[in-house]
C-alpha cells in the first residue's frame, strides 16, 4: 500500500482554507492519497474534522510558532492559507519542513497565499498608474515584484520572504497571490467571511446609496472561491503526481488565479440597481467620493487601505497552462452572488 503524502492546512476555518479543505473532501481519490491535518482552536471543530476523516490539531492562533513548526515538521506539504502577510507563520513552516526534508530525506513543499495588491495601481492619487494585466507565464513576476516601485504592501515583503528561505533551506515554495474572491465558503467550519463585494454592499446600505471611489473604472481580477479551492488542489497534485517534475516553484512559482476582470463601477452599479429593486437603496445611481472623504468615512481616514482595493489585474496562465485547472464560474456568478448579497444582508432575502 503507498504511503499518504501528508498535508498540513493553516486557516481550516477560514474563507479560503475552507475551500481548500473542501475541494480535497469533495475528490474522490484524495482520502487514499492524503493524510490531512488541518489547525483549528477548538476541540469541537476537531471532532467535526473528525468526522469526514481529517485530522485536527489544535493551535493558539498563527502567533503560535512553535506548535506551526513542530507540525510542519510532520508533513510533506504545507499550505498555509490564513494570512498572506505574517512573516512569523511562513517562516514556521518552511523552518519545519526543512526539518522533515531533513528527517526523511524527501522534497518537501510549501504553499502560501498571497494577494494580488501586491501588484496593485493607485490611480485616483496618481502615484502610480498602471494599465497592465500581468501574466505568470510571460511577465518575471519574481522580478516585478521585487523591484516594484511602492513600498506599501506587507504582501510582498512575505512573498520575497517566502522564495528567499526557501530557497535557502531547500524547500519548494509556491505562491498563490488570490484577487477579489466571491461566492458563498464550501468550508465545514466556515460561517463568517468578508469579501470586498460585501464590504461595498455594508457601506451601501449605510448610507442608503452606493458609493466609487473616484471614477471607480479600476479593474480588478475575480475568481469563484469554489475555484480557487480547486486551483490549491490542483497544484498540490501536479507537485506530487505529475509524470514531470517540472512544475515551476521558488522564482518562478507564482499561480495567479483569475477568471475574467471586473471594474469598482460595474460592481457598484449591480448593487445599486438591485437595491433599489428591493427597496432597501433611496437611487440605483451610483455616486463617487473622493480619496480623502471615501477614506474617512470608511476606512477610518486610511488614504492607502482606501485606495488599496481599487485595481489589480492579472492572468492565470501558468494554472490553466501547466496545471490544466479550469475555473467554472464567470461573470453571470459573480452578478449572481452580488444579487445574492444584496438581498441576505438587507435582510430582503428568503427566511
Amino acid at each position: 500500500m503507498a504511503t499518504k503524502t501528508k498535508v498540513l492546512l493553516i486557516g481550516s476555518t477560514g474563507y479560503i482554507g475552507g475551500s481548500v479543505l473542501a475541494a480535497f473532501l469533495q475528490d474522490p481519490a484524495s482520502a487514499a492519497r492524503y493524510e490531512i491535518t488541518a489547525f483549528v482552536r477548538k476541540q469541537e471543530q476537531i471532532e467535526k474534522l473528525k468526522s469526514v476523516g481529517v485530522e485536527g490539531a489544535l493551535f493558539r492562533d498563527i502567533d503560535d510558532e512553535g506548535t506551526i513548526r513542530d507540525e510542519a515538521r510532520r508533513h510533506d506539504v504545507v499550505i498555509a492559507a490564513a494570512s498572506a502577510r505574517h512573516e512569523g507563520c511562513a517562516k514556521a513552516c518552511i523552518q519545519g519542513l526543512s526539518e522533515r526534508k531533513k528527517d526523511t530525506g524527501r522534497e518537501v513543499h510549501y504553499i502560501h497565499t498571497s494577494g494580488t495588491s501586491m501588484l496593485g495601481d493607485w490611480p485616483v492619487s496618481g502615484e502610480r498608474v498602471d494599465t497592465a494585466i500581468y501574466s505568470d507565464v510571460s511577465d518575471d513576476i519574481y522580478d516585478i515584484e521585487k523591484h516594484f516601485p511602492e513600498t506599501h504592501s506587507p504582501v510582498r515583503k512575505v512573498n520575497q520572504l517566502v522564495i528567499a528561505l526557501g530557497e535557502e533551506l531547500h524547500v519548494k515554495t509556491y505562491l498563490v497571490p488570490a484577487p477579489l474572491i466571491f461566492g458563498p465558503p464550501p468550508g465545514i467550519l466556515t460561517n463568517n467571511y468578508e469579501t470586498q463585494v460585501k464590504t461595498m454592499i455594508h457601506q451601501a446600505l449605510q448610507t442608503r446609496k452606493t458609493v466609487i471611489l473616484g471614477d471607480g473604472l479600476g479593474m480588478w481580477s475575480r475568481i469563484h472561491i469554489r475555484d480557487l479551492g480547486s486551483l490549491f488542489f490542483t497544484l498540490v497534485e501536479h507537485i506530487l503526481h505529475a509524470s514531470s517534475s517540472s512544475i515551476p516553484s521558488g522564482k518562478t512559482g507564482y499561480y495567479f488565479a483569475e477568471n475574467g476582470h471586473q471594474s469598482f463601477k460595474s460592481i457598484a452599479q449591480r448593487i445599486a440597481h438591485t437595491g433599489k429593486a428591493l427597496g432597501v437603496l433611496d437611487t440605483d445611481k451610483v455616486t463617487s467620493m473622493g480619496l480623502q472623504e471615501f477614506a474617512e468615512k470608511f476606512y477610518e481616514d486610511d488614504v492607502r487601505m482606501a485606495e488599496s482595493i481599487l485595481a489589480s489585474k492579472t492572468k492565470a496562465d501558468k494554472a490553466r497552462r501547466v496545471l490544466g485547472w479550469e475555473p467554472k464560474y464567470g461573470e453571470d456568478a459573480f452578478l449572481s452572488d452580488i444579487d445574492e448579497l444584496v438581498s441576505e444582508m438587507s435582510g430582503k432575502g428568503k427566511g
